[in-house]
């Protein structure tokens, strides 16, 4: 891969790391220390599948939804587009018509939610998706769809319309993507999930690049 620029978009994952309510920050513990005396340094690592940045897969929503290790790679890796939304308190369908989204593209939200991410607790409210505005993204086919916080739906949903709109289209579903840096533009992308046998997501590395 050659890249003139690329962007990390991903939350560093330690026991500070902001959590969506109810979730537990990672745990990051050494088991074993070469300054200690032991042959070697060894570390545990224990995080829930939606802290940081993550992707969720269909099941999170859907009882018969696909799972993080039944999509294929290519729905988390590929072209893709960053639509500046900034200044908006929700997306409205009629924000994203009034953008260029090209179809078959990773498509990103980048909104004023970047400065909430820096925050040492989660924060609302935060900008969120419209259910108009979701079924819309999902009219233009796209590989996934991701976001700067931790929901698309407003944090008082009981529904969550928009979350589950997505998956009713399969479409995977990126949340914390830090992308208060990123141009809005077309990008490649990848935002690779563990493997993880029957759970509704992962955590991810996710980077743009151009």
């Amino acid at each position: 891969m050659r890249a003139s620029i690329i962007y990390d978009l991903t939350l560093p994952l330690g026991t500070k790391t902001v959590v969506y309510p109810g979730d537990s920050p990672p745990v990051i513990e050494q088991v074993s220390s070469l300054g200690s005396g032991d042959r070697l340094t060894s570390s545990r690592f224990a995080v829930g599948c939606h802290v940081g940045t993550h992707v969720d897969a269909p099941a999170h929503f859907l009882r018969d939804g696909s799972t993080i290790d039944r999509l294929p790679l290519q729905r988390f890796c590929g072209p893709a587009v960053v639509l500046d939304l900034q200044g908006k308190r929700f997306i409205r369908e009629q924000d994203l018509r009034d953008c260029s989204i090209p179809e078959n593209h990773h498509v990103l939200l980048k909104t004023d939610n970047a400065a909430l991410l820096a925050s040492a607790h989660f924060v609302t409210p935060y900008t969120y998706l419209e259910p108009a505005a979701a079924s819309y993204l999902c009219e233009r086919n796209p590989c996934s769809i991701g976001i700067d916080y931790y929901s698309f739906d407003p944090y008082e949903s009981e529904e969550f319309p928009s979350h589950t709109i997505l998956a009713k289209h399969n479409v995977p579903a990126f949340v914390c993507l830090n992308l208060g840096l990123v141009p809005a533009g077309t990008y490649s992308f990848a935002g690779l999930p563990l493997p993880l046998e029957h759970t509704e997501a992962s955590p991810v590395r996710a980077i743009v690049w151009k």
